[in-house]
């Protein structure tokens, strides 16, 4: 297996762990998939506007971060199989397992602990920016991302909230993902 690979693997197998330890967890009931809100949105019109709306959100973001010269993109410079390996874990694996951990266990936690629900939100959007800023590097480009990092994991908890559902943000999360992927090819 070439280093490429590995490397891609590595990248992709800490959430293939976190997913097997939450449904572990469920399965022995330290928690029920019904606290990670893992159900059908009150309504997919709800959904569908939370998404329809994020996604208008990230695009007009981005496009004015690069018309502004502030976006920092590098080309994409893996080979075919390392490439579906971390688009998949970066569209779909990190999306699911973020998701479930942060608005999902953590959130629940917090609200367990009899946290406000927005001071909750505000707590796991700090922690998420926290584990998301491992690679910061001072500069108008990484300042931005924190703070798009840290609005997306409101908008995120809100939409789970409203929607009573994480499939909305898992959807939502996903979308964003998708469209910092495609930056590496279109722009």
């Amino acid at each position: 297996m070439n280093t490429e690979i590995k490397y891609a693997l590595l990248k992709v197998i800490p959430f293939l762990i976190i997913l097997f330890f939450i449904k572990l967890a469920i399965r022995r009931k330290r928690f029920s998939s019904n606290d990670l809100f893992i159900q059908r949105p009150v309504t997919y019109r709800q959904s569908l506007i939370w998404w329809g709306l994020y996604l208008l959100f990230i695009i007009l973001t981005e496009l004015l971060l690069f018309k502004t010269g502030i976006l920092e993109l590098t080309h994409w410079k893996h080979n075919l199989i390392s490439s579906i390996i971390i688009i998949t874990g970066i569209i779909i694996l990190a999306p699911v397992a973020e998701e479930l951990v942060f608005r999902g266990l953590f959130l629940y936690k917090l609200t367990q602990w009899k946290i406000n629900k927005h001071l909750a939100i505000l707590i796991q959007a700090s922690v998420f920016v926290m584990l998301h800023s491992f690679v910061y590097k001072n500069t108008l480009s990484s300042n931005v991302g924190i703070v798009q990092v840290f609005i997306d994991a409101i908008l995120y908890a809100y939409a789970k909230y409203n929607t009573k559902s994480i499939y909305t943000p898992i959807a939502m999360h996903s979308t964003g993902n998708l469209i910092a992927i495609l930056e590496h090819f279109i722009l």
